[in-house]
């Protein structure tokens, strides 16, 4: 439907009509509802600091079946906000979910539109809201009361407020390219959908656009082109190093829950200086409903560990869930961030929910190597962690690899030598620098890793 501002004309069809596509080859099985395009974006203005947007959507059914479109119901569309600045990408801001009463039948998709609108997104059909129309809070559920796994939808209120009120909020401060120079901008939308989800379609339901924001309105315009089906994670690799310039130090995978939701992990390792090393990690959550509760990074014996870092997105609106940073221990086996409290203390402690994404980070002595973190998820499940291959820090203790460069070789030697007679080489940490270092180190220079 086009960007009308009212939404009077519905069309009827029986819910459990099954539409197949005459001659749309391409089209996935069952009903599969895409995020196509961000068609504009409200600026409802600023209060206390905050300021609120709305996204227009263009959306399809790539299916061949219908799409259920039910009054305040399934589906969903939940807002993000995203800034990639100085190689970094941090999620700013997150709305309530916009729901609707009805879908039109138009064509855009790729496929053929089977003409059924209504109650149903018909298949191959796309229909569009302005943004105006998506931020009318009457119609913006919690995140809380949808399951995105299973695309439950629970009953909400439908109380307003003030001009940010359920909106995607973002503080104006994080806008400022004054505070951040060179910065880039994200929007995204992450799609739930009842029988999207039923039929296994929910693991494209996200996607992304770059957005200006002009500095002296903070309007956001469009720029660049949609990536349907891609979520704002992606953004950090492809836009790493500036515009339309990839960032080949960030790698991107999928972890899945068994017999349950999809995660997306972004990594990245820099040398932030001589001999130290910054990792970062980015974890998003598609839609599992378990929800992150923990991550956890191995760190080899000794390795000094520093500037540990973490960011998460607050939840707004009364929403129920915490905002309270996640905790962090180091007890020299591993870092771990989790929730401040577990499910069983507080089922509305922080945790990575769906349709957000958290990051982590720390400095350390030690190079990178190839390892597993463990990812632990927050509520029950017959699989309490899923792990997944990432940069780790590299365990060098085994040899005498002084320079931290990961091999052993004549630099490694030469180094010690000029630490030794510097008196600044206590190989044994016993705390003074004495012949026995000299000794050790040549013990183990020579001396193979187990």
């Amino acid at each position: 439907m086009a960007l009308y501002s009212t939404r009077s004309a519905c069309w009827t069809l029986a819910a459990g009509a099954l539409v197949v596509i005459a001659g749309s080859a391409n089209a996935r099985p069952g009903p599969d509802v895409t995020y196509q395009d961000v068609t504009d974006i409200t600026n409802h203005g600023a209060v206390g600091g905050v300021r609120a947007y709305s996204l227009g959507t263009s959306t399809c059914n790539i299916g061949n079946q219908n799409l259920l479109w039910t009054n305040d119901g399934t589906p969903g569309v939940g807002f993000n906000a995203y800034r990639l600045h100085n190689g970094r990408l941090l999620q700013i801001g997150q709305s309530f979910v916009k729901t609707a009463c009805c879908a039109a039948a138009g064509s855009g998709c790729g496929q053929t539109c089977n003409g059924q609108g209504g109650s149903v997104l018909g298949a191959g059909c796309r229909d569009v809201y302005g943004g105006g129309w998506n931020g009318i809070q009457g119609n913006l559920a919690p995140r809380s009361t949808i399951n995105a796994y299973t695309g439950s939808f629970s009953s909400f209120s439908t109380a307003t407020g003030d001009a940010v009120f359920k909106r995607l909020q973002v503080q104006q401060t994080n806008l400022s390219t004054t505070n951040f120079p060179g910065a880039l901008f994200v929007v995204e939308g992450v799609y739930v959908g009842t029988d999207d989800a039923i039929n296994g379609n929910a693991m494209n339901n996200a996607s992304h656009r770059l957005v200006n924001v002009n500095q002296s309105s903070f309007a956001m315009t469009t720029t660049a082109t949609m990536q349907a089906t891609i979520p704002a994670i992606r953004a950090w690799r492809d836009h790493g190093l500036g515009l339309n310039l990839a960032d080949p130090s960030v790698t991107i995978s999928t972890v899945d829950v068994p017999n349950e939701g999809r995660f997306w992990v972004a990594t990245k390792v820099t040398e932030s200086r001589d001999g130290v090393w910054l990792y970062d990690y980015a974890v998003f959550n598609l839609n599992s409903d378990r929800s992150g509760g923990s991550l956890s990074i191995p760190l080899p014996s000794g390795a000094t560990i520093t500037g540990v870092g973490f960011h998460d997105v607050n939840y707004h609106s009364g929403e129920p869930y915490a905002n309270t940073d996640w905790t962090v221990t180091n007890n020299g086996a591993e870092l771990r961030w989790s929730s401040p409290q577990t499910f069983a203390q507080n089922a509305n402690s922080n945790a990575l929910r769906w349709g957000t994404m958290y990051n982590f980070w720390f400095e350390a002595d030690r190079p990178p190597t190839s390892g597993d973190a463990t990812l632990g998820l927050f509520k029950p499940h017959p699989t309490q962690s899923v792990t997944f291959a990432a940069p780790v820090p590299m365990d060098t203790s085994c040899d005498a690899d002084w320079n931290n460069d990961g091999v052993v070789s004549s630099q490694d030697f030469f180094d010690f030598t000029a630490a030794f007679f510097s008196d600044n080489a206590d190989f044994n940490n016993d705390g003074i620098t004495n012949s026995q270092d000299f000794f050790d180190f040549v013990g183990a220079f020579f001396s193979p890793c187990p």
